[in-house]
């Protein structure tokens, strides 16, 4: 009997819809992967760096590229073991992310901006910022808008499951 009820509490913990979080930051690795593939700004210090024919990788890269492993590593996690906790973890991460990646335009001054706004621009532009070098514009939305998606999906996900527990 108590394995019964060991057997069932295991259950209760299971979240299946975190797979689909779990899904959420697979594609948004991949959206990260191909803003670090083919964003030559972030690449050369936005135009600050002229090397002899390479590119040196800056903070804003890197940062970039942590995220991107963080979310490749959450993304398989949750899909592994969709359990309450590791949705809950999603959640937070999708919010802290939705965060980061909003004040990132505070910091318009160390990539050669004279503006929050002619950074936001740039960012959030669907089309090429004048000036700037190759890269996709829509890609930062898109990831912002997975992070935001990924809020909505886990936050109902997690309500509904603290209702059903409720009942």
């Amino acid at each position: 009997m108590a394995e019964n009820d060991l057997s069932s509490s295991s259950k209760s913990r299971r979240m299946p819809g975190a797979r689909g979080m779990g899904g959420l930051l697979i594609v948004g690795f991949l959206v990260i992967v191909t803003i670090l593939v083919t964003d030559k700004n972030l690449m050369n210090d936005f135009g600050t760096f002229t090397g002899s024919g390479y590119y040196t990788y800056f903070i804003h890269w890197y940062g970039l590229l942590a995220v991107g492993i963080v979310d490749v590593i959450g993304g398989l996690i949750l899909i592994a073991r969709p359990s309450r906790l590791n949705l809950g973890l999603g959640f937070a991460w999708s919010v802290f992310m939705v965060a980061f990646l909003l004040g990132d335009t505070l910091l318009y001054s160390q990539v050669g901006f004279s503006s929050m706004s002619q950074f936001s621009t740039y960012l959030f532009g669907l089309s090429k910022y004048p000036g700037s070098e190759s890269y996709y514009p829509g890609l930062y939305d898109v990831l912002v808008g997975i992070f935001a998606l990924g809020i909505l999906y886990s936050g109902i996900d997690l309500a509904l499951h603290r209702r059903k527990k409720a009942q």
